[in-house]
């Protein structure tokens, strides 16, 4: 198990292997869910193996009518993706998960990851996200959260530290169990 033990002096936190790496991850509201906090270090891997230097963005997208599917994450990753990539003309990165908890309809955490050397500043890829959501598909609002970008370097181990350990709230287990059994808790972008 990845889980290797909590925090000595902080219980809300835990130590994670993967890849013969040790993290800091959280490990509140009822543990993390494996899957998804692997998912978590092997896309953030891939992208700083890829790139020396990647931006992360960080952000909601609340939906204004409930599905059990994830058709609106879905149509909205592949239009926003396939905007950021025609306009940096790069790979990009990302990271969904959904959830449910009090709320009579999901949201999503959405975690974007591309090259610094293309993205200087994060204000495209933050306006574009807004304006696809709410005024183009017109399927709900997207909410930046406080600290919501970050920045890695290929062989900084506390900028990536920092990057996963914000990530490791994405793999909480609290709030991914309303949904259909079926209907994907995450995704991750698929690589060639």
């Amino acid at each position: 198990m990845p889980l290797l033990s909590v925090h000595e002096k902080y219980p809300s936190v835990s130590y994670y292997l993967y890849d013969e790496t040790i993290w800091i991850v959280f490990n509140q509201y009822a543990g993390i869910i494996d899957k998804i906090q692997d998912a978590i270090c092997r896309e953030v891997n891939y992208m700083n193996n890829k790139y020396s230097r990647v931006r992360t963005i960080l952000f909601h997208l609340h939906v204004k009518n409930y599905s059990s599917k994830n058709t609106v994450i879905s149509k909205f990753m592949r239009s926003y993706i396939n905007r950021l990539e025609r306009k940096y003309k790069t790979h990009i990165g990302y990271i969904w998960v959904r959830e449910q908890a009090n709320s009579d309809k999901q949201h999503y955490h959405i975690a974007l990851f591309i090259s610094s050397k293309v993205c200087l500043n994060s204000w495209h890829a933050i306006n574009l996200a807004i304006d696809l959501c709410q005024n183009i598909q017109k399927i709900g609002t997207i909410h930046f959260v406080k600290n919501c970008i970050y920045s890695m370097f290929r062989n900084d181990h506390v900028s990536i530290q920092t990057v996963i350990l914000r990530l490791s709230y994405y793999a909480k287990r609290y709030s991914k169990t309303l949904r259909d059994p079926k209907t994907k808790r995450f995704q991750i972008r698929h690589h060639k």
